[in-house]
């Protein structure tokens, strides 16, 4: 191989790297790692204008991280391949590792909204048990893509007029996303301030397959 040609490979990954580079499409890849979105949707849940939702898009789409399929009038866009959602899961669990104020943050969160957490081996071994309800308060269309075995689905924004569903005597674990969503902190405050017995699992569908999987 030619001089030239080497580090031209080596210009081409970098355009994997450049586009991961940014905070606000990190957020998009790990919405789409939860369901397929248009762009109307995932501008609704990141808190961006259509038109940056659409610039990140597109800047994903260059790297072919994120695949588009015409459907009517909506484009929807996933992930390209599972190998880029386990480059997106492999990227979150290395900065958790070297970067403490990840670590900082999600445990400050965690303390100042009291919360108890279980950790991922813990939560596995209490499914054993029938007073032990998973909670995933996801949005259903994510929830309907894959979810933890045996978990009940009420939306964070539902909870108020849904809660009566789930007997009052049930522990709840509660999940969404994984460590980097704070609906999970955000539900499990809610329940306990109304006197259930609520902890905070701070993983995803996808980590909870690779811990039971291997």
């Amino acid at each position: 191989m030619a001089a030239g040609q080497h580090a031209q490979l080596y210009r081409e990954l970098a355009k994997i790297g450049k586009s991961l580079a940014s905070d606000r499409r990190l957020e998009i890849m790990d919405l789409l790692a939860q369901s397929p979105k248009t762009v109307a949707t995932l501008a609704q849940q990141t808190g961006m204008s259509i038109a940056n939702t659409s610039r990140h898009l597109q800047a994903l789409r260059e790297a072919n991280l994120v695949g588009r399929v015409q459907r009517g009038n909506y484009a929807i866009y996933c992930l390209a391949s599972a190998q880029v959602e386990q480059l997106f899961y492999l990227l979150r669990d290395v900065g958790e590792a070297q970067l403490p104020t990840m670590q900082t943050i999600q445990r400050h969160d965690d303390t100042v909204k009291r919360i108890q957490t279980l950790d991922l081996s813990t939560a596995l071994k209490l499914m054993d048990r029938d007073d032990v309800q998973l909670l995933d308060v996801r949005p259903a269309e994510e929830f309907q893509v894959g979810h933890i075995d045996g978990a009940y689905n009420i939306p964070v924004d539902e909870l108020s007029d849904r809660l009566t569903e789930i007997p009052a005597d049930q522990e709840l674990i509660v999940y969404c996303r994984g460590p980097l969503c704070s609906l999970t902190n955000q539900a499990t405050q809610w329940l306990r301030q109304r006197g259930r017995q609520a902890y905070s699992l701070h993983a995803s569908y996808y980590d909870w397959q690779v811990a039971v999987t291997g």
